[in-house]
């Protein structure tokens, strides 16, 4: 007779799922989503039911038992397993280690998916009537007995309270006079929820995109906030969010950056009280299990989080909100490649609910998005608070005397605002003290050992620093090369203009805000609350301060490097830095204060130089629309690379070359492809592999799929990739 086997996820690199027998005393049902410790090779892993399926005849093979299922309850619903085979598909991925992305790190293991846990005591009926001068001769026991007789039940912690010993707790568990048990403690509450603030009053185009949100409710609706800076689009989706949460329904909110996250958890708090908590990778693993625990039961009203919360179960989702949907932040750039806007786009479609993206600077595929009408366009085109949009100047650097990167028009701009009661915003987008170390006797640069890169120059403490693969060095008392102690600091970073403006305005407050200055817990939350004082003061920062924020005591922004980024090799290069700019130009005169914008460049007539000058994100977008249509790239046609990394540069270039000879495309196929490289990738050398790199392009979604799942086939030949690492990226982002 045929013996039942279960398909199980095992998370390893391979595609496809491995069977076993059921355990033969299982405690619990083999469910599709329940977790499995199952025998792999000399290893015990945690796996995930996938399905169950009869033995066939001709299959002889001796399968492995589960040692035991893990969950009562699958962990993971229809729709879970739904979007991770969607995702695999899709990323070109493994399965088996897409589900672990499913699980904070503690259920991954394979640990209990529970609150935390508080052991009691509690009196048994035997106790209850039990005659406590029986108990003369064990005063403790006799205080203990008396103690449960009135409170019924107390917590092990709070038996030193009552000076009571665990050698009394033992002797009346033994007599069968009191049990202990356990139960979860719920950081979260099941309270109704009650407005803690009054909604904002709205303009009629917030007002109208309020509306069109609530009659996308209860049925699957992509919609794009289109709102210049400060036009109040997290008030629209936020009252839209009230509408959803009504209904007893969950919203789901993505932010790019963990830097966002007390300001929304903050606003969104003043409507929905503590039925309100945050996701992402800075909170410790007992409050990621007691997030994902709150959102799966639903004690949760709305979850804020980075691009890793589109993967948390919800009980009853009604509405996922996409903040800075163009931001590179939610795509993945290593191992699962996903993007989390995309995701949360299928998700939407499974689970039947509305999806709102919100930007001042939609990205281009978006835009084409609304143009072919998938996309329903709700446009805020003016300020909520009534003021006017930042006024533009740029400053031509050329011929110009710098203090330090930094013009004296605009220290004499800084020094006005400040000195008004102000705040300043200078923006760099490039941290540390400088950019690279020279010396000046023989000419040596301070390169890193294992990228095609500089080391970075960081200030406190005295190092330098690669920041693309965090190799670190200590700073060096002479030179390598000619032994001298002469040395230039070349370039500048946000440590080195902190420096300068500390001893420029002596009497003001400075505060540096990037990824280094925000490593402690808590520190942006602080920084934050700083700013929100509205003392004046300067803030220097990097993209961390350009995404979202509200500072309406800020007059005046400064961006110091306008250039970078305007002549990238990367076709997207462009895009990109008009969002940044226009991004972090935005911050100024949010209020009732008029704001200011001044960029320093060295070529202030280049087009987009010109065009963020006037304000238009717009004009531009469509700009870049039409010449990405002649150049037949996305959005006008799907891309994928594939990627091959070896300690030797040919190693990888070859193995490119030879994938392609004996992976022949049919000739119908090969009509809808278009195939560039393999070529080196724009840094070949970074952590110490060369990597070269395979772009595909096609008009045709499905004919890029067919044909990336042809190359896949023969990528997972051991004879094929000894010798390198390869990865997929479906819908790159990154060149680097």
């Amino acid at each position: 007779m045929a013996e039942e086997l279960v398909d199980i996820l095992v998370p390893i690199p391979l595609l496809e799922k491995f069977s076993y027998l059921p355990p033969k005393n299982s405690k619990y049902p083999i469910k599709q989503g329940s977790r499995v410790l199952i025998p792999f090779g000399n290893r015990t892993l945690v796996g995930v039911i996938w399905g169950k399926r009869l033995q066939g005849s001709a299959d002889k093979r001796k399968y492995k038992r589960i040692k035991e299922v893990l969950d009562a309850v699958p962990l993971l619903s229809s729709n879970a397993m739904n979007l991770a085979e969607w995702s695999s598909r899709y990323y070109h991925y493994p399965l088996g280690e897409i589900i672990t992305y499913f699980f904070p790190p503690s259920l991954r293991k394979g640990n209990e998916a529970s609150f935390r846990q508080s052991k009691y005591i509690e009196i048994t009926s035997k106790g209850e009537f039990i005659n406590e001068d029986l108990l003369s001769n064990a005063p403790v026991q006799r205080k203990l007995i008396t103690i449960l007789k009135e409170k019924k039940e107390i917590s092990l912690k709070s038996l030193t309270a009552f000076e009571i010993s665990p050698s009394a707790v033992t002797g009346l568990e033994d007599k069968g006079y009191i049990r202990r048990f356990s139960r979860e403690l719920s950081p979260y509450k099941k309270l109704e929820s009650k407005q803690q603030s009054k909604p904002h009053k709205l303009n009629e185009q917030q007002s109208l995109a309020v509306a069109a949100i609530n009659k996308g409710q209860n049925k699957n609706a992509t919609f794009l906030i289109d709102g210049i800076t400060g036009s109040g689009k997290t008030e629209v989706y936020l009252q839209a969010v009230q509408e959803i949460v009504a209904q007893g329904k969950q919203a789901l909110i993505l932010i790019p950056e963990i830097g966002l996250a007390p300001q929304a958890e903050e606003r969104f708090r003043d409507y929905f009280g503590d039925r309100v908590m945050s996701f992402h990778s800075a909170k410790n693993d007992r409050e990621k299990v007691d997030a994902w625990l709150g959102a799966s039961k639903g004690l949760i009203d709305v979850i804020i989080g980075t691009r890793s919360s589109v993967f948390l179960p919800m009980k009853d989702l009604g509405i996922i909100v996409v903040d800075e949907e163009h931001d590179l932040s939610f795509k993945q750039m290593d191992k699962f490649r996903y993007s989390a806007r995309d995701m949360a786009l299928y998700r939407a479609k499974l689970e039947k609910v509305p999806v709102v993206l919100a930007s001042a600077t939609p990205s281009l595929e978006t835009l084409k998005n609304v143009d072919e009408g998938k996309y329903e366009l709700l446009k805020l085109s003016q300020r909520a608070t009534g003021a006017k949009l930042p006024s533009f100047s740029a400053i031509d650097l050329r011929g110009k005397v710098l203090n330090e990167g930094i013009s004296s028009d605009l220290i004499e701009a800084t020094e006005s605002e400040l000195t008004q009661g102000n705040q300043v915003l200078i923006f760099l987008n490039r941290r540390g003290y400088a950019s690279s170390l020279i010396c000046k006797t023989c000419g040596w640069i301070s390169n890193c050992d294992r990228c095609d890169a500089l080391m970075t120059v960081h200030k406190n403490p005295l190092k330098l620093h690669c920041h693309h693969c965090e190799s670190q060095k200590n700073y060096p008392e002479q030179c390598v090369s000619c032994g001298s102690d002469d040395f230039l600091t070349y370039g500048y970073g946000t440590e080195r203009i902190e420096e300068f403006l500390r001893k420029s305005f002596p009497e003001y407050k400075i505060l540096r805000i990037d990824s280094d200055s925000t490593r402690k817990k808590d520190s942006m939350d602080n920084y934050l609350h700083e700013i929100k004082k509205g003392e004046p003061m300067i803030l220097l920062g990097t993209q961390l301060l350009a995404k979202g924020h509200h500072f309406p005591n800020v007059t005046l922004v400064g961006i110091l490097d306008a250039d970078s980024g305007l002549f990238s090799a990367d076709f997207r290069g462009s895009e990109r830095v008009a969002q940044l700019m226009t991004q972090v130009s935005g911050r100024a005169g949010r209020d009732k204060k008029p704001g200011r914008v001044v960029l320093q460049s060295y070529c202030p007539d280049h087009p987009q130089i010109e065009e963020i000058i006037s304000g238009s994100y717009e004009k531009f977008a469509k700009k870049l629309l039409e010449d990405r249509k002649a150049s037949k790239v996305p959005p006008f046609a799907f891309q994928a690379k594939l990627y091959a990394e070896s300690p030797k540069s040919l190693v990888s270039r070859d193995f490119i070359r030879g994938l392609l000879k004996k992976t022949p495309l049919s000739e119908n196929l090969r009509k809808d492809i278009r195939m560039v490289g393999p070529l080196p990738a724009l840094m070949e050398k970074k952590s110490g592999v060369y990597r070269w790199e395979l772009s595909i392009f096609s008009k045709s979604r499905s004919k890029l799929h067919k044909s990336l799942d042809i190359l896949q086939s023969k990528l997972y030949d051991p004879k094929t990739t000894k010798q390198v690492r390869w990865s997929i990226d479906v819908d790159p982002l990154s060149s680097n």
